[in-house]
């Protein structure tokens, strides 16, 4: 009975000892530590801009007798974020405005991009400010050289025309009005395009046409794309373009269509 009351006493002073080193308790250090929680960076939702099938072909002949291929075009977005711009310009002496791209986050929230791209004012019937050289529409010889450019070069967006609403986080109606495209007076503007919507631009509008001018009979390919600077943050680079083959045809008085190119593909999430 001794010789166990003996160690007894010395395992209290063995933990008595411990405590007054600054160990921990045997019995504290063996409870499971609430594990601590770690901060995870919020990720961007970003646009991803493509174009729909080229459609409305057709040749149109001025009254100075020059001979233009017509044709309408829509812009796309089938990215996981919207598509958003802000202009600015401090007085409306300057002609131009800046344009910062808003990119949106899981988060719920958003940051501000400045870009190289600009805003132009146009009075062509337009009557708002167009995002300058948003698209570049060209037409190519079967040989791949050139054949003409459009003079269209300036665009303004909104939500007018639904292209993919399953996509995740598509708005079943429009977000995006053209109230944000501004007018002749507006020191701001913004515009957008909505997950799964898309812009058109009608073949009947200004300046939508290549001129054709002299070009012979034979196959040739319009390619229209999308941010052909670069300029904006998007997922998928890639898939900025498509295009049609057509014939031309009775001394370049007709048009066929020959094939379509690929539209908007969507990347893999």
């Amino acid at each position: 009975m001794k010789r166990k009351s003996r160690r007894i006493a010395e395992g209290l002073v063995a933990l008595a000892g411990a405590f007054a080193l600054g160990c921990e308790s045997p019995v504290a250090s063996d409870r499971p530590r609430t594990p601590t929680a770690v901060a995870v960076a919020a990720a961007d939702r970003l646009p991803d801009l493509g174009m729909a099938r080229l459609s409305g072909l057709s040749v149109s002949r001025t009254s100075d007798g020059r001979r233009l291929l017509r044709y309408s075009t829509t812009i796309v977005n089938v990215g996981s974020g919207p598509f958003e711009l802000h202009g600015q310009r401090a007085s409306t002496a300057e002609p131009t405005m800046s344009v910062t791209q808003r990119v949106f986050d899981d988060a719920g929230g958003s940051r501000d991009i400045a870009t190289t791209a600009a805003m132009i004012y146009a009075g062509d019937g337009h009557n708002h400010w167009h995002v300058r050289d948003l698209q570049l529409q060209e037409v190519f010889r079967a040989d791949g050289t050139s054949a003409g450019r459009s003079d269209k070069r300036g665009f303004c967006f909104w939500d007018n025309v639904t292209y993919r609403l399953t996509l995740p986080g598509a708005p079943q109606s429009p977000v995006y009005q053209e109230s944000g495209c501004g007018d002749q007076g507006s020191l701001t503007t913004g515009v957008g395009l909505s997950i799964g919507w898309g812009d058109i631009y009608p073949a009947s509008l200004p300046d939508q046409n290549v001129n054709i001018t002299g070009l012979p009979d034979g196959q040739y390919r319009l390619v229209v794309t999308a941010d052909p600077g670069g300029w904006f943050a998007e997922s998928d680079e890639t898939n900025n373009s498509t295009w049609v083959d057509f014939q031309l045809y009775r001394n370049g008085r007709r048009v066929r269509v020959l094939g379509y190119g690929p539209t908007a593909t969507i990347a893999a999430r």
